[in-house]
């Protein structure tokens, strides 16, 4: 189904923009972790709408309901259902686009998949708003994750065209920052490009950077579920997500292979290179160092400019102006949605290399 993931652990969301509900029911986890209700609410908070003048002012609680799965805070080997409420839909300001699809949005696809009966408030299925339940799943990933200290830390490096070149930053200083620039300098000039884009009721994409540390040499598998395959499977899930990269990406292919190849180091714990310009994976396999990667998040298509598109009814040439509340820039509220997304594939990676290694070992011949 193509709103389950499903290997070592399963997630399926559920719910639509302007519907009741948005949830998710997260399988595969074992029994006994602790799941803290108050850190959930801590990466819900860190992805929710209104929290700053910079991003779109639709007003959610997102107060996650746990229908199953959690006895007295443990998990309990069961599926765990989350349930989150929506409070603040408008659904009138979708009407002019029953007919007339927003230029760069999913509303012309859906239309031609699900014709008359699609939902196309606020996106349905295809909105941001679909993003809550994937934070509620990933935060118990942040949270089991802890237990094995691994950790997964995202922050936007670019915005526009300012970059920010901070190497390490600390979680606290990204989410106390509008921008979760982690550079003060860098917050303050995203600010003013924000500040101008929403007066010009115009948009702009961005770069979430995600580094995952201790990370366990021998995760993931050649070919089809190399540790690239897995992320990239979950990371493009996150509506707006138009590309990632691992290490240095595309820009290694300029590169000579004198210049990309580095020599192993060994620092008593672990291997590792000096720049990490393979992103800490080789052959689809780790060998010890961070993970790194890159995800780039396109302009919000919904914007306030006079835009031409088409009538899917009359296939007249019509004008619009989206209303309602968007973010000028989704790459701002989807840093912590990169955080949790990537935390269930690591996770998911984590238990197959447990389940592999202990069946190796337990039937290695000597050879």
């Amino acid at each position: 189904m193509s709103f389950t993931f499903k290997d070592r652990i399963g997630l399926t969301i559920f719910g639509s923009s302007h519907g009741e509900a948005v949830g998710a029911v997260l399988d595969g986890i074992p029994a006994g972790f602790y799941i803290d209700g108050e850190e959930t609410r801590k990466w819900m908070e860190r992805r929710a709408p209104g929290k700053s003048a910079i991003t779109t002012q639709r007003r959610e609680s997102d107060r996650v309901s746990f229908i199953s799965g959690l006895n007295n805070g443990y998990t309990d080997g069961g599926s765990i259902t989350m349930i989150i409420q929506n409070e603040d839909a408008i659904s009138k300001h979708y009407d002019d686009l029953r007919e007339n699809p927003r230029p760069g949005h999913g509303d012309l696809s859906l239309f031609l998949k699900y014709g008359k009966f699609r939902n196309y408030a606020g996106g349905g299925f295809l909105s941001g708003r679909m993003t809550a339940p994937l934070v509620a799943a990933g935060s118990i990933a942040v949270q089991i994750l802890k237990y094995y200290h691994i950790e997964v830390v995202s922050y936007l490096e670019q915005l526009g065209m300012i970059r920010m070149d901070v190497e390490d930053p600390d979680e606290d200083l990204i989410y106390s920052l509008d921008t979760r620039m982690a550079d003060p300098s860098a917050d303050s000039e995203g600010r003013k490009i924000i500040a101008k884009l929403m007066s010009e009721g115009d948009s702009t994409g961005g770069t979430v950077k995600t580094v995952v540390r201790g990370t366990p040499a021998s995760m993931g598998e050649p070919f089809f579920d190399s540790v690239e395959s897995i992320l990239s499977h979950l990371i493009f899930s996150i509506p707006g997500v138009k590309g990632i990269e691992f290490g240095d990406g595309f820009s290694i292919s300029s590169k000579k292979g004198s210049e990309s190849n580095e020599p192993f180091k060994w620092d008593g714990e672990r291997y590792y290179t000096d720049s990490n310009r393979n992103g800490g994976i080789l052959g689809g396999i780790t060998y010890g160092d961070d993970i790194v990667f890159r995800t780039a998040f396109k302009p919000t298509s919904s914007i306030r400019k006079e835009q031409e598109t088409i009538n899917v009814i009359t296939h007249d040439v019509k004008k619009i102006t989206v209303k309602g509340r968007h973010d000028p820039c989704i790459a701002i509220r989807a840093v912590p949605v990169v955080k949790c997304v990537a935390s269930l594939g690591i996770l998911d990676l984590f238990f197959r290399m447990r389940s592999s290694n202990e069946w190796n070992l337990e039937n290695d011949s000597g050879n």
